[in-house]
């Protein structure tokens, strides 16, 4: 997910001599090269990843073959509470356009903010954010009667929200259970993660200490923003740690149970691992993670678990990622619809 983005007030004018498209129009040179810069980065990174997956299946003699048995070994009992487990999660991904709405104090009705969050969020997973939620939001939003810098906001605050679900959960997750992390990966990070838990945690309790205590609005060169009143920072943390935690669990119930039974790995091993993954591929940039969150999660768990792991990674992905997109899919094209059909009835 991206986390450039701007909480601008809502109710302040944009100055019409400074907007974005004006700023941007100014320097095409700049733009293209950056956009080269960032799309040569993705390409790099998206190599590197297949390398690095192709080297680590060939070094413990992955085949389909074995992959295939694995997921044919996974229960229908397990499959089914994953499902489930991914529609609940679901459910609560509508908390952050919720908390978006209401801090831009708009008024939208359930339904569509469900809509919004389901498809935006579905989209974004399987493009990713810049690609697929950014872009579905904005379509979807600017029907609904919101404004350029309205859209702009919403998407800021749901970056927000994701952010302080992720340090809050990887915070408590890095500060009770360090030893989750395997030592040798432990060891390459300058930073201990315990010491990285407890930042994490400090940069929450300074948000909602600013939360309390900053109410006037915060100017930042042509833009100003406010920060959301300490009861919807609280909904912020709730909703994305749940968000976390789910989809955690659902990874968690795909791998067999003569594995996660073990000592060595149980939920809070999944738990870990997961946010470690997500902070490694949200911070690449590869539309959907693809290849960077396996990769990740491949490292973390124990190599002898490789064939079990990948099995579950797949299913996760067919899971918690293809279905939904499927199904967001076919929402946007009634969504498109029923706009066509309001616009031309008389």
């Amino acid at each position: 997910m991206s986390t450039n983005s701007i909480i601008v007030n809502p109710q302040k004018k944009p100055n019409p001599t400074n907007n974005l498209d004006d700023e941007w129009s100014e320097t095409p040179n700049a733009r293209r090269m950056g956009d080269l810069v960032k799309y040569s980065l993705l390409l790099i990174v998206s190599i590197a990843t297949f390398l690095f997956l192709r080297w680590k299946f060939k070094e413990h003699n992955l085949t389909w073959d074995k992959i295939q048995e694995a997921i044919g070994n996974v229960s229908a009992a397990s499959i089914l509470l994953a499902v489930v487990i991914t529609i609940i999660n679901y459910f609560l991904l509508t908390g952050y356009d919720l908390i978006a709405v209401r801090y831009l104090r708009k008024k939208l009705s359930v339904r569509k903010v469900m809509l919004g969050a389901v498809i935006g969020y579905a989209f974004s997973n399987v493009l990713g954010w810049l690609l697929g939620g950014n872009a579905i939001r904005y379509r979807l939003y600017s029907k609904w009667g919101f404004k350029l810098v309205e859209i702009v906001a919403f998407i800021s605050i749901l970056s927000i929200t994701f952010w302080l679900g992720l340090f809050l959960l990887a915070g408590f997750a890095f500060v009770a259970f360090p030893d989750k992390l395997p030592k040798e990966i432990a060891s390459e990070i300058p930073i201990s993660p315990t010491l990285l838990g407890w930042l994490f945690l400090g940069a929450i309790g300074l948000y909602l200490l600013a939360s309390i205590f900053i109410r006037k609005p915060i100017r930042w060169k042509d833009s100003e923003f406010t920060l959301p009143p300490v009861r919807l920072s609280i909904m912020q943390l709730v909703v994305s740690a749940g968000d976390f935690a789910l989809a955690s669990a659902v990874l968690y119930v795909l791998l067999p149970p003569s594995l996660r039974n073990t000592a060595t790995v149980d939920f809070s091993t999944i738990l870990v691992v997961y946010l470690a993954a997500m902070i490694v591929a949200v911070n690449t940039h590869v539309p959907g993670g693809f290849g960077v969150l396996e990769g990740t999660v491949l490292v973390l768990m124990p190599d002898d678990s490789i064939v079990e792991v990948t099995a579950a990674l797949i299913l996760f992905r067919i899971i918690y990622y293809l279905l939904p997109a499927l199904v967001a899919l076919g929402l946007y094209f009634y969504v498109e619809l029923s706009h066509k059909q309001s616009d031309t009835s008389p």
